[in-house]
């Protein structure tokens, strides 16, 4: 797209250009700064497709191989009978062709994804406690449904992901300024007895759990810190800082002229928040993985399988042999483990240090600036 000259006259913004911009807010994971983003219309609605087909999925797998074929028969075809007539009563009542797709999806249409699938074993089978555990599922998948819909999770994760590709030597050369620290501290905890005899012998569950308490804390710290870091993004010094922002984008052109946009709601706050939060994580995730990789690779080289069973006090589990290279199950339990903490010593680490903090946050800070500077003009031509 052609980028607009600041001599040329402020072009208005064509229905074209506004779904333009509305989608790229969608593309970036901030569907959030759209106006007047409704959940019915533009959150469940989009969920429409896959909540059907979890209904429907739901509805097939309502049969039981104990009941007769009958009872089968009219538990599927009621449910899906169901499904079609909640669907074309929504459309009459909102004058629309009665099988086309909704234009919003409400509380009528939700109560019917949520109980109907678990009434059909209730009725059919009298299985009361697989219906209750039906409909909790239902609301947490709903739930889930909801939050990643209407925050965009999926297309900020594909955005997050090629964006961690594209700036991969700023993440290494970031990575490695910090590494000699991380490299005595865990390569003193990898070679200690205590340390292995813990990780090693540790369940899966619990592995997974100490993985997501590592990360989780790590989240947090990031998380204390977003205020602080975001809030100043949201200001602009000159109407020519703003324009600059936005050539490149959609919004190219559009009248810029105002500098103190609306402010952010909460729900936009906590959009933008989650930007920040995944795009970071995804570097610590990297960080963190590398550094698993290097243990295993140390362990590997380093660590005998005697070694490892007197250290652990058990017998040890071979995963693999490659010649005289042997990797134990305990030696890549022990490995994830460190990495784990290691991602969280790298997330304190970077946000606690000031050189570190202001390297760590200011890319993605010029790609949230670019973003609110976006909205403003956008807001500003809508109005």
């Amino acid at each position: 797209m052609a980028v607009a000259s600041w001599n040329t006259p402020p072009m208005a913004m064509t229905p074209e250009q506004q779904a333009s911009i509305e989608r790229w807010m969608v593309r970036r994971g901030i569907p959030h700064f759209i106006a007047d983003y409704s959940a019915s219309r533009d959150v469940l609605t989009r969920a429409a497709p896959l909540l059907t087909l979890v209904f429907v999925v739901e509805v097939i797998g309502a049969a039981n191989t104990e009941w007769a074929w009958w009872a089968n028969t009219l538990s599927v075809a009621g449910g899906l009978a169901i499904l079609i007539g909640a669907w074309a009563v929504a459309n009459a009542l909102r004058s629309r062709p009665l099988l086309s797709r909704p234009d919003r999806v409400g509380l009528p249409e939700l109560a019917v994804f949520v109980l109907i699938p678990p009434l059909l074993p209730a009725v059919f089978g009298g299985d009361l406690g697989d219906a209750g555990w039906v409909a909790l599922a239902n609301v947490l998948l709903l739930g889930a449904i909801y939050f990643g819909t209407s925050y965009g999770v999926l297309p900020m994760l594909r955005w997050a992901v090629g964006r961690l590709f594209r700036q991969l030597g700023e993440t290494l050369a970031l990575f490695t300024r910090g590494l000699p620290l991380l490299l005595l501290a865990f390569i003193f905890l990898f070679i200690n007895a205590e340390v292995w005899h813990v990780a090693a012998t540790m369940g899966d569950t619990h592995l997974a759990a100490v993985m997501g308490l590592f990360f989780g804390l790590g989240a947090v710290f990031i998380v204390t810190r977003l205020p602080r870091e975001l809030r100043p993004l949201t200001r602009f010094r000159t109407i020519d800082e703003m324009r600059s922002l936005t050539a490149g984008t959609p919004a190219a052109g559009l009248p810029a002229t105002d500098l103190e946009p609306p402010p952010l709601t909460r729900r936009q706050w906590g959009n933008a928040g989650l930007v920040v939060l995944f795009t970071q994580g995804l570097r610590v995730l990297f960080a963190a993985a590398l550094m698993g990789g290097f243990l295993v690779l140390f362990g590997v080289l380093a660590m005998q399988p005697a070694t490892i069973a007197s250290w652990t006090h058990a017998k040890v589990e071979v995963v693999a042999t490659l010649g005289d290279v042997v990797i134990t199950a305990e030696l890549l339990r022990v490995a994830v483990f460190l990495a784990a903490f290691s991602g969280f010593y790298f997330t304190v680490y970077l946000v606690t240090d000031p050189t570190f903090r202001e390297e760590f946050f200011e890319d993605v800070e010029g790609e949230l600036r670019e973003a609110l500077a976006v909205r403003a003009v956008y807001l500003e031509a809508l109005d």
